[in-house]
């Protein structure tokens, strides 16, 4: 079946996603994190895009960029190869480090702008990995009003009045949690019971206790990418709200990434 084609973004801003071959961690060290940022700006100095966001996860980056005349499958195929291949040859693996195709997603009005970037501040928060969006050392919010790799006059330029202020606000993760319970459930209970048993084979929660971290932890990201609340999969899993979140967390390189 042939792959759908990427959508083009007439204004050249995307955000874009790139995760972890099989979800497995990228960035293991503080080293590691680092090492992706030296590669991102090499990145930006050679195709001409302009950073506007990012966030470092333990098996995924979220950015947001703006092209210039280089393709956007163009920019992250250099920043992948570059990272990668340091990578690899720190800790002595072969093979690919990404998934073969990152998501992108076109960014072309005002507000789904802010929304966008207020969503890759706010990741970490919502993972459990830091209070506040500004504490996390692997994002572009901490840095804003100081130099960083991040375009902030293009970033602030791109904002509607007023609109920096209310993405940059302080968000918490129980401020995340209370907006998150107005919302109407996505899914029954049985169909998130069904969703555990195809990811795992885990029919209780029981079983699930019985699976290794691995297997836990992928079931868990394959519900996470079908919009399945943290709070469905904890009754599903037997588990805490705070253990689901940090179940597939790789521990040394988050724990340190909070100031």
């Amino acid at each position: 079946m042939p792959r759908r084609a990427r959508r083009i973004a007439e204004s050249g801003i995307y955000h874009v996603m790139m995760r972890g071959v099989n979800r497995d961690a990228i960035f293991l060290e503080e080293e590691d994190g680092d090492r992706f940022l030296l590669a991102l700006d090499q990145t930006r100095k050679l195709s001409g895009c302009r950073v506007l966001a990012y966030c470092l996860m333990p098996n995924h980056v979220h950015l947001v960029l703006r092209i210039a005349d280089e393709p956007i499958g163009a920019v992250i195929k250099r920043l992948g190869v570059r990272y990668a291949g340091w990578f690899n040859r720190k800790y002595g693996r072969v093979g690919h480090l990404f998934q073969d195709r990152f998501r992108s997603e076109p960014v072309e009005d005002d507000a789904y702008f802010v929304s966008v970037i207020r969503y890759v501040w706010d990741n970490p928060v919502e993972a459990g990995l830091a209070p506040s969006a500004e504490k996390y050392r692997w994002s572009s919010r901490r840095f804003l009003g100081r130099p960083s790799l991040v375009d902030e006059a293009e970033l602030r330029r791109l904002m509607p009045p007023g609109a920096m202020d209310h993405a940059a606000s302080v968000r918490t993760v129980s401020s995340i949690e209370d907006s998150k319970t107005h919302r109407l459930p996505r899914y029954t209970e049985d169909e998130v019971g069904l969703m555990l048993a195809h990811a795992c084979g885990a029919r209780s929660a029981e079983d699930f206790r019985y699976l290794s971290l691995h297997a836990q932890r992928r079931a868990i990201c394959e519900l996470r990418t079908r919009s399945v609340s943290y709070a469905q999969i904890a009754r599903a899993t037997g588990l805490s709200n705070s253990r689901v979140r940090r179940v597939h967390i790789a521990g040394e390189w988050t724990a340190r990434a909070v100031a």
